[in-house]
């Protein structure tokens, strides 16, 4: 390219420069040109404009962009819920039971649909008479069945069987009904609870007194509310003083043992050793009733005495003599029988959780008899303890009864090994040991 051209282009681009300029008076004023207000904003207006923007506005909208492009991400409210599908969790079936325990809601049904049943299979109670999938599936049943009718009412045979025929029919429909009854895609339907579910920790004995001294020292802090230990009838097979004289020394109503996990050697005493610890005073009423599971209710009201496991309130006062001398509504507690029949504390099957709809429930060990066992075994092996350490220290201490020797006596010391060569020699034919034979010496 010539110098010609290059020097009219350079003149051309200055003409253009100048037209863009700004005025002389106006030196210190940002560049606007007309051309940018023909043809809008440079690429660096642009820029300092987006700048100028704020930034929690940009934070919002980046936030609405993500809430939009990902519809399935979590707040904070949905990591917070608890998930519906726990089937080994023991607190979370306790939860599902203990929606059937009002009266107004939920009448007694038949073992096979009752409501640890339902309770195992994920449903809870939400309206009389119906139980409701607890993972939201949708499934919902409405569980009725009809008055039982008897003879001794007016009823003739051939009624009162038709009424029973109807009624097992029922059953065995809603029985279908507790895995058919969820949704298709409801993991409920495909598995339940273990029948193990509803047994007590009562394996660890270290747990399991605990446990009771915790129930025992609730219920003494409300001691004025318990009935007279007359009232308390506890059944036949059970004696308090037997169960009191294995208790721990320390057990009393002030507050639990504080567990621990090293074994703690005793170190008795001879006059411990001689004269055994005398069992604990306790209160009868409030031990017999924390035996047999009872405990405070969660409001700590005072009137009132509750089971964690089948969620059956006592009210106290039915069994106290009113204020104006009159004897209470009742004249007897049986701290069994007001469980409820499928409680682990009175039964067998559910405290074990293997047994067989054929065995007996008298061959397997209910919760209180199982709790009693465990007073038993850590009884003996503290007892055993006690004796073993004793009887060690007073092996290990010096005899005053034999008489001493001089070992400088050579009449003495032989004496002395001779005894005991006796004692081993006796003791070897006790085992029946052999004695190996000697080897007789090479002939020459």
């Amino acid at each position: 390219m010539s110098y010609a051209v290059e020097t009219k282009k350079r003149k051309f681009q200055r003409v253009l420069d100048s037209l863009t300029k700004p005025s002389s008076a106006e030196p210190s004023k940002p560049p606007t040109t007309a051309r940018e207000q023909l043809h809008g904003e440079s690429s660096a207006a642009k820029k300092i404009r987006l700048s100028d923007r704020d930034d929690s506005s940009l934070a919002s909208a980046r936030r609405s962009i993500l809430k939009v492009g990902r519809p399935s991400s979590r707040d904070s409210s949905t990591s917070s819920t608890r998930p519906s599908f726990v089937p080994w969790d023991r607190e979370r079936f306790l939860e599902r039971l203990e929606t059937f325990r009002r009266v107004d809601r939920w009448s007694p049904k038949p073992s096979a649909i009752s409501e640890v049943e339902w309770a195992k299979r994920g449903w809870i109670c939400t309206d009389k008479s119906r139980v409701t999938c607890v993972g939201g599936c949708g499934g919902s049943v409405v569980v009725k069945l009809p008055d039982e009718l008897d003879e001794l009412d007016g009823y003739d045979y051939d009624k009162v069987e038709e009424r029973r025929q109807v009624r097992d029919q029922l059953v065995d429909e809603y029985a279908n009904r507790l895995v058919q009854g969820h949704g298709e895609s409801c993991p409920w339907r495909n598995k339940g609870c273990d029948a193990t579910i509803h047994r007590l920790a009562l394996s660890n004995a270290d747990v399991a007194i605990s446990a009771l001294q915790t129930r025992y020292s609730n219920l003494v802090k409300i001691a004025d509310s318990l009935p007279a230990e007359t009232i308390i009838q506890p059944p036949e097979s059970f004696n308090i003083e037997e169960i009191i004289s294995t208790l721990p020394p320390k057990f009393d109503g002030t507050e639990a043992p504080v567990e621990t996990t090293e074994p703690q050697t005793p170190q008795p005493t001879e006059e411990a050793h001689e004269n055994p610890p005398t069992p604990p005073v306790v209160n009868k009423t409030a031990f017999v009733l924390a035996f047999f599971g009872w405990d405070t209710t969660a409001e700590k009201a005072p009137g009132l005495a509750s089971c964690s496991a089948c969620f059956r309130r006592l009210g106290l006062w039915m069994y106290k003599p009113k204020e104006n001398g009159d004897p209470g509504i009742y004249d007897s507690l049986e701290v069994a029988t007001e469980h409820m029949e499928y409680c682990p504390w009175i039964n067998g099957k559910a405290q074990s959780g293997t047994g067989r709809a054929s065995d007996k429930q008298a061959v397997l060990p209910n919760g209180w008899e199982v709790l009693a066992q465990a007073l038993r075994v850590k009884h003996r092996r503290r007892m055993r303890a006690t004796t073993s350490a004793g009887s060690r220290a007073v092996s290990e201490s010096p005899s005053l009864d034999g008489s001493l020797f001089d070992e400088s006596n050579d009449d003495t010391k032989k004496a002395s090994d001779r005894e005991w060569w006796s004692k081993i020699l006796r003791m070897r034919q006790m085992l029946n040991v052999k004695t190996p034979k000697k080897r007789s010496a090479a002939s020459p």
